[in-house]
């Protein structure tokens, strides 16, 4: 239980975006993007773990997902704006030191927020990858074509011209098997979840390029024994980034799902949070006073 209200905005955006803010009165702000197909409900224990970092944390309920409805289209750069949207309405909230993170697919729109977006302090992909490399096939089941990128690319983008909604379950493109391969003390639920996407958005993810020069500091965070972004793809991607500052930690385990593991959640918090503390972001433990400002109405 906690003795704080979690509240959900509905923001005003292009495409149908929800904000649910997880309140910490005088704290910088952590802007949290889900993985695959969840939503929010998925990861309590990383943004309860957030919170009692010292952020206040905002998670987003992407255009398609978590509270929006499920009967819509959208593409990888829709949900990179959503997180910008995002950004944009915290500020005008009175918020001005904002990090993000993500997991998994969410990790990968961390990394595009920190390429698209000057002022956020910054970027904690809990595993990414930059979907242009060669090693981002290995994670699907299209990893035998890996020498056939371009075509495969080619393909997605033209059947998804013909039948842009055609819902494509998790398994007909990611083996489930690797996902859930050691995982241990997970905590989580299947509220709202997706259980298909739209062809749409995975021929716009295939054919992502994202640029390698961040505009943040990064601090990139992956399990060891992880079978879904193994740690040669997460080495191989932080070679490949560009940053300010840089970090690579590695967990000790939970396997691809490490951030719905209560230990490793809290872990991740506080190394988000030692992080940030050099870079002007405001931290606030529930035992402290508020030091500097006063945190905008409803957050």
């Amino acid at each position: 239980m906690h003795d704080f209200a979690i509240v959900t905005r509905k923001l005003p955006a292009r495409r149908e975006l929800q904000l649910e803010i997880w309140p910490n009165h005088g704290a910088g702000v952590m802007l949290f993007y889900p993985g695959t197909m969840l939503s929010p409900f998925q990861y309590r224990p990383m943004l309860m773990a957030l919170r009692q970092a010292g952020f206040a944390v905002a998670a987003l309920h992407l255009t398609g997902h978590g509270l929006n409805s499920h009967n819509t289209g959208f593409t990888f750069d829709d949900l990179l704006q959503n997180g910008l949207d995002a950004e944009n309405w915290l500020r005008q909230s009175g918020y001005s030191k904002i990090a993000v993170c993500g997991h998994s697919q969410g990790g990968i729109l961390s990394l595009a927020h920190a390429a698209a977006s000057s002022d956020i302090v910054a970027s904690f992909p809990i595993t990414g990858v930059l979907p242009q490399m060669r090693e981002a096939v290995y994670l699907t089941r299209f990893a035998a074509l890996a020498d056939r990128r371009q075509k495969i690319e080619a393909a997605f983008a033209a059947l998804a011209r013909w039948l842009p909604r055609l819902p494509l379950p998790l398994q007909a493109y990611l083996a489930p098997g690797r996902i859930l391969a050691g995982a241990r003390r997970t905590v989580t639920s299947r509220r709202k979840a997706r259980f298909s996407y739209p062809l749409q958005f995975l021929a716009s993810l295939f054919n992502t390029h994202l640029p390698t020069n961040l505009r943040c500091p990064v601090c990139m965070l992956s399990a060891r024994n992880d079978a879904l972004f193994t740690p040669a793809i997460i080495q191989t991607t932080f070679d490949s980034l560009e940053a300010p500052a840089k970090k690579l930690v590695w967990l000790s385990g939970g396997g691809h799902l490490a951030a719905m593991n209560p230990p490793l959640c809290r872990f991740t918090a506080r190394t988000a949070a030692a992080f940030c503390a050099g870079l002007g972001l405001q931290l606030r433990l529930e035992s402290s006073e508020i030091t500097s400002g006063d945190a905008p109405h409803g957050l």
